[in-house]
């Protein structure tokens, strides 16, 4: 929505993700806490993945997870405690989940503990590992301490690892792996035409310096499809397949560039390489994308039962996690109609938090008691509604967010049948249909609509009809999303002009003709 009409919500803010953890079904409630099945296995230089699983009665409450890394016997190393000790709170019943730990400074280790404390740090359940790690030494360590600054990827670390690597070239030159990692920095922090040929520059020399090096083809072929240099990009990610390399990147990369020439079924495939591969070194992001744009590819084509086998694919494979659980729940809600499910997986992922929190996990507990309400029995039902208004207070965007699927749309049915005005609007002025028109969710805009929201509602702090944003956003798929739910445009105007008149002004002759339809009824 544009500047013209109102001030866009806040965006979500983004955080860390801690530990994926998972329960492991309907089981009675555990009589005692404990800690079992430890093992830790190397990811790359200086970092090592943690597993282990638990059990949490629930008492006493407030506890916490602290990992600790103790040195060799007749090594000097420093005794190292994670900074992951709030790897979420302990869940009542039994989990199993995993954390990265990385270097504790240099030396040996031959242990590995995790423990579960009470708020006043008191140990409720501890077990240990015997493992003898040789952490590396700093300096020995410089490339991959900047590799891990990149993937963090903030406004602070990328300059941090910018200096390292700048350093690292001038010490030798012909380094290659140097120039690949300063591409990604060139790209991440100056995205565009300029951090483009930039980064293409910066591969080129890495490929003068070794011709076959799979690292550099795989990300200039990234670049290439970002520049839609389709064919130069196909042809360096065909050559990085011939030494069949480690890097899962270049099959999400490839997919990529399928996905942006319209080809799903090439990109579908190579994806689906990226999550059958072995994994290994730096490549969970590269495989949690291939997840992620496999799970879209699914959904655009209606493949529910594709995108559920997916999911389980995913638990399976990366193990359960808190992000990737809130957006099962989601498709549980809102595809399978199925709130309890969704309240179960929501309810596991509350306590953590994500890189991105969308959808959010407190409003998939709201959406899912607010369904749960809808299809309770006249006298049941109240503590779902409770628990609806506790993680996602009635407002504008709760009535938009239950619109958005037939599944959940019968929950608003019922609010406003206990009275709640479907064009309420919120601090901006904005109602549901503001909300839907906004997101350019048409389907939503249809709904609410056919539930009785008013086209001609004033909304934003401008007070326009609502119905003509989209045409202030010369949104023409919105328009004619409002014509089929039976808005008729020659009946509004907005202090005097009307959305033919505002057509005509700005000359847009796509805009002009949709207009000049006539609208149906509903």
């Amino acid at each position: 929505m544009s500047s013209k009409c109102h001030t866009r919500l806040a965006a979500i803010a983004a955080a860390l993700c801690c530990l994926p953890y998972g329960a492991q079904g309907d089981v009675p409630m555990p009589v005692a806490n404990s800690i079992s099945n430890i093992t830790v296995s190397p990811m790359t230089e200086g970092h090592w993945a943690l597993y282990f699983d638990y059990t949490y009665t629930g008492q006493p409450p407030g506890a916490t997870f602290r990992v600790e890394v103790p040195p060799q016997a007749g090594t000097q190393p420093a005794h190292f405690e994670t900074a992951l000790t709030k790897i979420g709170p302990p869940q009542p019943g039994t989990f199993h989940g995993n954390v990265e730990i990385t270097s504790p400074g240099e030396g040996r280790s031959g242990q590995v503990i995790v423990s579960m404390l009470d708020a006043g740090g008191k140990v409720l359940a501890t077990a240990h590992v015997d493992q003898v790690i040789q952490w590396p030494l700093h300096s020995d360590n410089d490339f991959q301490r900047a590799v891990a600054l990149i993937d963090y990827g903030t406004d602070e670390s990328l300059p941090k690892a910018r200096v390292i690597l700048e350093r690292l070239v001038s010490e030798n030159p012909k380094l290659d792996q140097a120039y690949v990692e300063l591409a990604r920095v060139a790209m991440k922090t100056n995205w565009g035409p300029e951090g483009l040929h930039q980064a293409e520059t910066l591969l080129d020399s890495a490929l003068r310096i070794r011709p076959d090096s799979a690292n550099a083809q795989i990300l200039l072929g990234y670049v290439y499809t970002h520049q839609k240099r389709f064919k130069e990009a196909e042809s360096l990610f065909v050559e990085a397949a011939r030494s069949n390399p480690p890097n899962l990147w270049l099959w999400t990369n490839w997919g990529e560039l399928y996905v942006a020439q319209g080809k799903a079924d090439q990109a579908i495939a190579k994806y689906r390489e990226a999550v059958t591969r072995p994994e290994r070194d730096h490549n969970r992001n590269a495989r949690t994308m291939a997840y992620d744009s496999l799970l879209a590819l699914l959904k655009q084509r209606k493949d529910y039962d594709g995108m559920e086998a997916l999911f389980k694919q995913r638990n399976a494979d990366i193990g359960p996690n808190a992000c990737d659980d809130a957006v099962y729940a989601e498709f549980r809600l809102n595809v399978r109609g199925d709130p309890q499910g969704a309240i179960k997986l929501a309810t596991g992922a509350l306590n953590f938090t994500c890189d991105v929190d969308i959808p959010s996990r407190r409003e998939i507990l709201g959406l899912a008691n607010y369904v749960q309400w809808a299809q309770a029995k006249q006298n049941e039902g109240a503590d779902a509604l409770n628990q609806a208004r506790v993680f996602l207070p009635i407002g504008p965007r709760a009535i938009y967010l239950l619109a958005r699927s037939d599944k959940t749309v019968p929950a608003v049915k019922k609010l406003v049948g206990t009275g709640e005005a479907i064009d309420q609007k919120d601090n901006e002025q904005m109602t549901a249909l503001a909300h839907a028109l906004e997101e350019k969710d048409f389907g939503a805009a249809e709904r609410l609509l056919g539930l009785g929201a008013h086209p001609d509602t004033p909304v934003g702090y401008a007070l326009i009809p609502v119905a003509l944003l989209p045409v202030m956003d010369d949104d023409v798929d919105g328009i004619r999303a409002m014509q089929r739910a039976g808005v008729d445009y020659s009946k509004l105007s907005f202090r005097g002009v009307t959305a033919l008149d505002y057509a005509k002004q700005t000359g847009n002759d796509e805009l002009l003709e949709v207009l000049t339809r006539k609208a149906h009824t509903l």
